[in-house]
Order: C-alpha cells, then sequence, then structure tokens
C-alpha cells in the first residue's frame, strides 16, 4: 500500500490524500477549448485522478466537493481568488508568457506544453 499523506483543507472539513499519484483526486480543468480540457482530462484520469470540466471559470466551480487541485485558463481571476483562499494549488495552462497583477506569481505551464507536463506539475503542486 503506497503511503498516504492527508492535508487538511482549510475550507472544509474534508481531507485530500495527496498520494504518489493522482488516484482518486478532483482536479478541476477550466479550458476555452473542449479539445485541450479533453486532452488534460485523458492524461489525469490515466492518472488515477477525478477530473472535472467546464469552459468558463465560474466562482461555483471553487465549491467542487472533495476538489484538491485545479488548472485553469488565464482568465479565471475570480476563481483562482476563491481557490486561493480555500487552499486549493492551482496552475495556469495558457498562452500567455506571463499573468498580471496579483497572480503573477502563479504557476504558469505555456500552450502547447504536453499533458503529461502539466499533470506532472499538478503532482508537485499537490507533494
Amino acid at each position: 500500500m503506497p503511503d498516504v499523506y492527508r492535508v487538511r483543507a482549510r475550507h472544509l472539513d474534508r481531507f485530500c490524500a495527496v498520494p504518489h499519484s493522482l488516484h482518486g483526486q478532483v482536479i478541476l480543468i477550466v479550458q476555452r477549448s473542449w479539445v485541450v480540457a479533453s486532452g488534460l482530462a485523458i492524461a489525469f484520469e490515466a492518472k488515477g485522478a477525478h477530473p472535472v470540466l467546464a469552459k468558463e471559470g465560474a466562482s461555483a466551480l471553487a465549491d467542487t466537493p472533495n476538489l484538491c487541485a485545479a488548472v485553469v485558463h488565464s482568465e479565471t481571476y475570480d476563481l483562482c481568488k476563491l481557490l486561493e483562499a480555500r487552499g486549493i494549488p492551482f496552475l495556469f495552462y495558457t498562452a500567455r508568457e506571463e499573468i498580471e497583477g496579483e497572480f503573477a506569481t502563479a504557476p504558469i505551464i505555456e500552450k502547447p506544453a504536453p499533458a503529461a507536463e502539466v499533470v506532472r506539475r499538478v503532482e508537485e503542486l499537490m507533494a
């Protein structure tokens, strides 16, 4: 049985298991292109994660049950504020080289990086 570490989420009385893989983890994917989102979802599913896909970054998505991490596009600032407040790690997967404003230091993966790279970085964020 692999080592599983439990990290208490600051916003809910629940725990996110943080194993060495993404098995069983709920990962939010917000991308404007369904093709991009689907490609990411396939890569996360291959690691045992449960991806939740959305085209727009509605704030209500931060309330996704058992959410452990998110991959978002560059126009999701309100959602990112809520994720940050709830202690849910996220990264930007975007064609932009940098994000300006309060999320300038957030992790960015520039498109068209392979989905496997995005998955690897999310695993690092959750470690």
